[in-house]
């Protein structure tokens, strides 16, 4: 449900620049030489943001609000694709799913069981709408929840690169990360003027500034420094 706290050209003016800070983020992160990607983090990435986009669309979130993820999702398969790529190459070319690329751990398991589990319950929610099984209201509830638990399992989506990152700081670049978080508050500033600040839509800015800001300060620790 929209408010309408800010004028609809300055909320799209604000979501533009969202989207523009999200784009400069990949760029930098894609041209920045000794940034080595966790793989499954952005496995994950890929996968989820892609999920969350659709959410968050399904929940009514208007355009200012999906430039940000849209690109996301986008240059985030991007990055995996990289990664892709040279987990194969080090794998001699013999797999298309080379082991690096294999969740490791209870943790990364959990999430992308998660991710895997929000997919098919949006697609079952559909289905039943279709099939007049579940009323507009119940299937409204139903991606309500989806869209809440799919916010949420990006703490866990963040584990493996926060860990890797706090024992190997030199595989990340602060720069990019800062930069996603402005894009992040920026996003939040939108999600406020559309929708209010108690919106379930807000867990998605909100949760995202928080992790990459927390990546950031954690790929400071290194001799490289910021820049």
């Amino acid at each position: 449900m929209e408010t309408n706290l800010m004028q609809p050209e300055t909320l799209l003016n604000i979501g533009l620049a969202a989207g523009f800070l999200q784009l400069l983020g990949y760029i930098l992160y894609i041209k920045i030489q000794g940034i080595d990607p966790n793989p499954i983090t952005w496995l994950m990435f890929s996968y989820g943001t892609a999920t969350l986009t659709i959410l968050e669309w399904d929940k009514d979130a208007t355009s200012a609000e999906l430039f940000l993820p849209t690109v996301c999702s986008v240059l985030a398969l991007v990055v995996f694709l990289k990664c892709w790529y040279i987990a194969r190459k080090k794998a001699g070319d013999k797999s298309w799913w080379p082991e690096g690329l294999k969740p490791n751990g209870t943790f990364e398991r959990i999430t992308f069981g998660s991710d895997l589990l929000i997919t098919i319950g949006y697609i079952a929610c559909w289905f039943f709408s279709a099939a007049g099984i579940l009323t507009g209201d119940e299937r409204d509830l139903a991606v309500l929840a989806f869209l809440i638990l799919s916010n949420l399992s990006v703490i866990v989506e963040f584990m493996p690169i926060t860990k890797s990152t706090y024992e190997h700081p030199e595989r990340e670049h602060a720069l990019p990360w800062t930069i996603w978080a402005c894009a992040y508050a920026t996003l939040g500033v939108v999600t406020w003027g559309t929708h209010g600040f108690w919106s379930p839509l807000m867990l998605y800015p909100a949760l995202n500034c928080a992790a990459h800001a927390l990546i950031a300060v954690l790929a400071l620790n290194t001799r490289r420094g910021i820049v």
